[in-house]
């Protein structure tokens, strides 16, 4: 009975050993300033809390697969080249034992509205210039 005791009390220690070693692991709550990256970038770079300096910052795929690491330096910056170049509308997952993650998604070429949209954009805008100068001109 006692060595099963003493077994389940070795357990317990192990365990808030673990938990307390995992939360003491992040030393921010700062999030990332990471630009978001254009398609075909090969590098991912940004800034972190300097407390961070010398932890390892990892950028994953969606499949989890590891495109490239980097060390937080001093000041806080950081610059991760990729195994290969960012694809449109991928996301990816700047990571870092530190503190917080950030997702980022590449976005693509900025599309461009079709005419008729433009022309009804142009004409809605034209409206309400016209319906607020007669709101001015009752007011005086």
């Amino acid at each position: 009975m006692q060595k099963r005791l003493s077994a389940v009390a070795l357990l317990v220690v192990v365990l808030l050993l673990v938990t307390v070693t995992t939360v003491a692991a992040q030393t921010t709550t700062v999030p990332a300033k990471i630009p978001v990256p254009q398609p075909g970038s090969n590098v991912i770079a940004g800034t972190w809390d300097p407390q961070c300096a010398g932890n390892l910052v990892t950028v994953t795929d969606s499949n989890g697969i590891v495109l490239g690491t980097a060390t937080i330096q001093a000041d806080g910056s950081f610059t991760v080249y990729l195994s290969r170049p960012l694809e449109i509308g991928e996301s990816v997952t700047v990571s870092s034992p530190c503190g917080p993650n950030s997702l980022l998604t590449t976005i693509g070429p900025i599309p461009v509205p079709e005419a008729g949209t433009l022309l009804m954009l142009g004409a809605g805008l034209a409206g309400l210039a016209g319906y607020a100068g007669l709101r001015w001109r009752a007011r005086k």
